[in-house]
C-alpha cells in the first residue's frame, strides 16, 4: 500500500471520528437511549457520506465510479452499525461505570438508594460549616456531594449549591428539592436513580474544545485584519493624552482565577486615583477625547483579543468583573458566583441586551441574562450573539 493510500485512509478515519465526536456518539451507555443513538448514527453516516461525496465532486475526484468504492462504503456502514450495537450491548449489560465518590449532606430525608454512588461520609446539616465545606470535600478526595433534604431549609441548600458552583465538584439532589433546583438551575436526570444532577455548564468537553478553537480562529483573524487600525488608535491615544496606550486591569475569570485584562486606555491616566474602583458613568468626565470616539464603538476593547488567545477569556461569555466588585456582589446577590463557571467574554447576552453597569439593579438584570446564557450555551447561540454584537456596535447601543 502506498503512502498516499495510507495518508488518505488516516484522513478518512479522522474525518469520521470528528463527526461521531461532534454529534456526541461517544457518550457512555448509561447516558443514552438506544433508539435515539440509532437515529443519530444513521443521520451522521448519511450526512458524512453526503459531505464527503460533495467535497470530492468539488475537487473533481469521482469516488463513485472508482473501483471498489461503493462496496467498501457498504461494508463500512454495516460494520459500524453492527459493531456499535454489539458494543453497546456489552457496555450496557456487563461493563458498569465507576461509582462516583460522594459525601451526603443530609437534612431529614433518607433515600437509601445509592447504587450509583460510593458514599464516603454522611454529614448532617446541623454539623455543616459553610466555611469548611470545601475543606471536607478536599480531605475526603471525592467527586461531589449528594444533598438529601426533606424540602426544608431551602435557603441553606441554595447557599451550599452556589458556594460549590465554581468548583470541580458535582452536585446531586434528592426528589424533595426538584422544584427548588428547577427554578434556579439547569439539571440532568441520573439514569435509574431518583437523584438530579445540577449542571453548571451544559457544553460537553468536545463542545468546549470547539468553542476554544473558534475563539482562537476569531482572535487571530481579527487581530490580523485590524492591525492597521490598532496602530492608528495607539498613535491617537499617544497624541491625545499623556499616559500609556494600553490600560491593564485585574479581573476575575473562570472559577475565580484572576487575570490581567487589556484595553486601549480611554480615560485619563490614573482615573481612579482619588475615587477608588467605581463603575463608569454616562458623560463621565474622566473619558478622554479619543476615548469618546472609542467607547461608543467598543474599539477600546479590541486588545481583549489577546486575553482570548491567552485563554483568560472566550469571545462570548459573561463580562469579567473586578475582584473588588466580585467580593461585594457575591454578598449582595444570590448565585452571583454561578457566572464564574464559564470563561468570561468580550461580548455576551447581557452585553447585547443591557447597557453598562451603573447600579446594583443593573448587575442583577445582567446576571439574569448571564445565567440564561450559561443554561443554554451552544455554538449556535455564540454565533447569534456575535452577529447581534456587530449590530449593537454599529448602532452604538448601551455604550457610554
Amino acid at each position: 500500500m502506498s503512502w498516499n493510500a495510507i495518508t488518505g485512509n488516516l484522513i478518512f478515519v479522522a474525518y469520521w471520528l470528528f463527526l461521531f465526536r461532534s454529534f456526541n456518539l461517544y457518550k457512555t451507555r448509561a447516558k443514552i437511549q438506544l433508539v435515539n443513538e440509532s437515529f443519530n448514527l444513521f443521520k451522521v453516516l448519511f450526512l458524512g457520506m453526503l459531505v464527503f461525496v460533495g467535497l470530492a465532486y468539488l475537487v473533481r475526484i469521482n469516488f463513485v465510479t472508482a473501483h471498489g468504492f461503493i462496496p467498501s462504503c457498504a461494508i463500512m456502514l454495516v460494520s459500524v452499525i453492527a459493531w456499535r450495537f454489539a458494543w453497546r450491548s456489552i457496555v450496557g449489560e456487563y461493563l458498569k461505570p465507576r461509582p462516583e465518590k460522594v459525601i451526603i449532606f443530609k437534612n431529614g430525608d433518607n433515600i437509601n438508594y445509592h447504587q450509583h454512588f460510593n458514599v464516603v461520609e454522611t454529614v448532617s446539616f446541623e454539623n455543616l460549616d459553610p466555611a469548611r465545606n470545601n475543606h471536607i470535600l478536599e480531605r475526603s478526595d471525592v467527586d461531589g456531594i449528594v444533598i438529601e433534604s426533606n424540602g426544608h431549609r431551602q435557603a441553606e441548600v441554595l447557599h451550599i449549591i452556589s458556594k460549590l458552583a465554581d468548583t470541580r465538584y458535582e452536585i446531586f439532589v434528592s426528589p424533595k428539592l426538584y422544584s427548588l433546583v428547577y427554578e434556579y438551575f439547569l439539571v440532568q436526570k441520573v439514569a435509574d436513580s431518583p437523584f438530579l444532577k445540577v449542571v453548571f455548564n451544559p457544553l460537553s468537553h468536545w463542545e468546549r474544545f470547539l468553542k476554544r478553537v473558534m475563539d482562537m480562529i476569531i482572535a487571530v483573524t481579527a487581530l490580523f485584519i485590524l492591525s492597521p487600525l490598532l496602530m492608528l488608535i495607539a498613535l491617537f491615544i499617544r497624541v491625545d493624552n499623556p499616559g500609556p496606550v494600553f490600560y491593564r486591569q485585574k479581573r476575575v475569570g473562570l472559577r475565580g482565577k484572576e487575570f490581567m485584562l487589556f484595553k486601549f486606555r480611554s480615560m485619563i491616566h490614573n482615573a481612579e486615583k482619588h475615587t477608588g474602583p467605581v463603575w463608569a458613568m454616562k458623560n463621565d468626565s474622566r473619558v478622554t477625547r479619543i476615548g469618546k470616539i472609542l467607547r461608543p464603538y467598543r474599539l477600546d476593547e479590541i486588545p481583549q483579543l489577546i486575553n482570548v488567545l491567552r485563554g483568560d477569556m472566550s469571545f462570548v461569555g459573561p463580562r469579567p468583573e473586578r475582584p473588588t466588585f466580585i467580593s461585594r456582589l457575591k454578598k449582595s446577590i444570590p448565585f452571583y458566583s454561578l457566572r464564574l463557571n464559564v470563561h468570561p467574554g468580550i461580548t455576551g447576552l447581557a452585553q447585547v441586551k443591557h447597557s453598562y453597569d451603573a447600579s446594583l439593579d443593573d448587575v442583577k438584570k445582567k446576571l439574569s441574562y448571564d445565567l440564561e446564557y450559561i443554561n443554554s450555551m451552544s455554538i449556535r447561540l455564540d454565533l447569534k450573539i456575535f452577529l447581534k454584537t456587530v449590530l449593537t456596535v454599529i448602532k452604538k447601543e448601551g455604550a457610554h
